[in-house]
């Protein structure tokens, strides 16, 4: 098959989950075509010969405010689907790319499916500003997925969505985020909590410095690892500096090779508001960590708490620091809870898994 994937080319799940899905597609020998704005945070270009990327131009016009993406998203979208004749266009995350992938339809007729990810449905897609659009271009798609139950739940009720919605849970490199021996010198005989995220904030970073704060002396031999950077990244570092916690937080920025840092890691939190199915939590649950989470979007879904992972309410900081504390200091708790975390993942978060699953609905859409 010739597929054309959009999405967001940054570090978001969505953008991440999107790039990894076309590498994998290539790897199955179908033509992959990424059309975006710039070069997707993850893809090596040349890697692979089947894999391409057609970046959109965006006019910069004095009588714009706000330059029309959209526009020129559909524009491209028509034009790479017309030259290299795709089977079909893949769009992650519903606003901006499915109201470009109709627009496209209308013109190719090349059919459409829209993913939706979690704060294109929760968030955004709740929003009056894009509410009407958003709906009306995932109604029209030829197939529609979702990475949890809840966002296809979520999808129905603040979307107002009345389509069929199939829901695909989202995947992940088992050999490549796996145990493994630390091969960084960074631990300094202390063991590591780890964070991973975009820093925005619905991932209330700051929750977790301060479920930190008040377990730190309780547990010196513990230091916290937030990887990433984005919006509240100066808020995070004020509240470190005010716990007096310079010397036991680090905050290193984006990082590539994250499955190095999640290895010389001994346990992983998630603090989040919203969540549809975060990459940065099955990586750590593939890498054997015990994790600490939120329980919401389609986090339970993933998590069974005290099975292979301990869930608290959102907000509530004292039992966030509660559950860490536990895992920190019960080495046979969080050995259960790691090995009981990589079985889930091998069991149904596989590339083996998921993969045949778009596959069967590009199949499906193609021949309709």
């Amino acid at each position: 098959m010739r597929i054309g994937i959009t999405c967001y080319p940054g570090v978001g799940g969505s953008g991440l989950l999107a790039t990894r899905l076309g590498v994998e597609l290539a790897k199955r020998d179908h033509e992959v075509r990424f059309i975006t704005y710039e070069v997707p945070f993850e893809l090596q270009e040349g890697v692979y010969e089947n894999v391409k990327v057609d970046l959109v131009d965006v006019l910069e016009y004095p009588l714009f405010r706000y330059p029309p993406y959209t526009v020129a998203l559909a524009s491209r979208m028509a034009q790479v689907a017309q030259k290299h004749q795709l089977d079909i266009l893949h769009v992650h995350y519903a606003i901006p790319h499915a109201l470009s992938a109709f627009m496209a339809n209308q013109m190719t007729g090349v059919p459409y499916v829209v993913t939706l990810h979690g704060s294109d449905v929760h968030t955004l897609g709740a929003d009056p500003a894009y509410q009407p659009a958003t709906r009306f271009a995932v109604e029209a798609a030829h197939a529609v997925t979702c990475v949890t139950n809840h966002i296809c739940q979520t999808a129905e009720q603040t979307l107002g969505v009345r389509c069929s919605i199939e829901p695909i849970t989202n995947f992940t490199d088992t050999e490549l985020f796996k145990p493994n021996a630390c091969e960084f010198q960074m631990r300094n005989g202390k063991q590591q909590l780890i964070h991973v995220s975009n820093f925005r904030p619905v991932k209330r970073v700051s929750d977790l410095v301060t479920a930190f704060a008040q377990i730190a002396s309780e547990v010196p031999d513990v230091d916290l690892l937030l990887l990433g950077d984005g919006p509240t990244r100066h808020d995070v570092d004020r509240l470190i500096r005010k716990y007096e916690l310079n010397n036991r937080i680090q905050c290193p920025g984006f990082k590539r090779d994250v499955h190095q840092y999640l290895r010389c890691a001994d346990a992983f939190a998630l603090s989040s508001e919203l969540e549809g199915a975060p990459l940065s939590l099955l990586e750590a649950m593939s890498c054997g960590l015990p994790v600490v989470s939120t329980a919401v979007g389609g986090i339970p879904e993933i998590i069974e708490d005290g099975e292979n992972g301990l869930l608290v309410p959102f907000g509530d900081i004292d039992a966030m620091a509660e559950k860490l504390y536990a895992i920190l200091t019960d080495s046979t708790l969080a050995g259960r809870l790691g090995k009981q975390a990589r079985q889930h993942i091998i069991k149904h978060h596989t590339v083996e898994k998921v993969l045949p699953q778009y596959e069967a609905i590009y199949e499906k859409v193609i021949q309709a």
